[in-house]
């Protein structure tokens, strides 16, 4: 009983940092839009950011790395794309925020005040303790994956139904060597490589 007192401290706790990380929202704006061009605005960046621009199928068009800044603009030109959708996404590693462009007859309209926000799972190792948290605001669901080095699944669990989704894990018993934790959700899968001495 002691030990899962402590277990679910624990993920409190990391859900508690990433609620903290993942509340800050960059203030993403498309300022005016003249013919195929529009203007990008990021304000207030706290982490490490990629802004990307995706055609209907997903493909990236447009693709820039930000460091962490007070504001950010970008202009891009739309004159070569076809009339369409496309989407404008910003991530850091915490979030994904996206918006709609539409490019019609030559002219480009966003819909500013219409943003998705999609958090992202986050991993701590401490140790042998690895824990695992994802801030589910729409009722995402959450596979969790460890896999040995001979892609072996050693362990895989299924979260859902609550909006704060977490999982500890006590990685004593397993032998030493290298981890690839794998985390699936909305569509996406996010990997990371552990050490165990």
């Amino acid at each position: 009983m002691k030990n899962l007192k402590i277990n679910l401290s624990i993920i409190s706790f990391l859900l508690f940092i990433s609620f903290a990380n993942a509340d800050h929202l960059i203030d993403l704006r498309i300022l005016s839009s003249n013919n195929y061009s529009f203007i990008i605005q990021l304000s207030d960046i706290k982490h490490n950011t990629k802004c990307l621009l995706l055609d209907q199928q997903g493909v990236i068009l447009y693709k820039e790395d930000i460091a962490s800044a007070e504001i950010f603009q970008r202009t891009l030109n739309l004159m070569e794309l076809p009339d369409g959708t496309y989407k404008l996404q910003i991530e850091d590693d915490y979030k994904t925020q996206t918006t709609s462009l539409t490019k019609s007859n030559g002219k480009v309209a966003a819909a500013n005040q219409i943003k998705t926000t999609v958090f992202k799972p986050q991993i701590t190792l401490k140790d042998t303790q690895l824990n695992v948290s994802l801030l589910a605001l729409n009722n995402e669901k959450l596979t969790i994956s460890i896999i040995d080095e001979d892609q072996n699944i050693i362990s895989e669990k299924k979260l859902s139904g609550s909006i704060n989704l977490g999982q500890s894990y006590d990685l004593s018993q397993l032998n030493s060597g290298q981890y690839t934790i794998q985390l699936y959700t909305n569509g996406k899968v996010y990997q990371r490589l552990i050490t165990l001495n």
